[in-house]
């Protein structure tokens, strides 16, 4: 039943794509990509998403994420997975040209697989940030106003991100 969510969602997605290809479209896309790699570890992450253009300087947006993790550390005993599946709310503020104030609301599913024990869990997030826009790209800082050490997706509760517009 959650995987039919996330078709659905993603068929969503590409449908608002033809929308958005109609020139000047108040829909626009956006997406992040994470990647991490070295002999014992693997980290890959999708954040595509969808903004609505409400006015000049208010946007709101539904995104999704995928991401996988995985450590193979046997010479300290610990070997781990994790599979991350989830959607956001998104506004953005644009009180001047480059400058973006962004509140954020975010829901993770994590299923974790810690040394062959598994564990399965929500991770929320409410998240304010501020960023500084040059083209398509935005580059800041968030923080998650929901953080708990043990139980959050994100090791701190301050968080940078990169956002891609299209």
């Amino acid at each position: 039943m959650k995987i039919l969510k996330f078709v659905f969602l993603g068929l969503f997605l590409l449908a608002l794509q033809q929308v958005s290809a109609q020139e000047k479209s108040k829909f626009h896309f956006y997406g992040g990509f994470g990647l991490g790699v070295s002999t014992d570890y693997f980290y890959v992450s999708l954040q595509p998403g969808v903004l609505y253009d409400v006015s000049h300087t208010y946007k709101m947006g539904l995104g999704g994420q995928y991401s996988y993790q995985k450590s193979n550390k046997s010479y300290y005993g610990v070997n781990y997975s994790y599979n991350i599946v989830g959607f956001n709310f998104l506004n953005l503020v644009y009180p001047y040209k480059h400058l973006e104030i962004s509140g954020e609301f975010e829901d993770l599913y994590v299923m974790q697989n810690y040394n062959k024990i598994r564990a399965n869990y929500w991770s929320p997030a409410l998240f304010a940030g501020v960023g500084y826009r040059f083209g398509s790209v935005v580059a800041g800082f968030k923080y998650d106003f929901l953080h708990k050490d043990n139980h959050s997706v994100y090791q701190d509760a301050f968080v940078p991100y990169i956002r891609i517009y299209f």
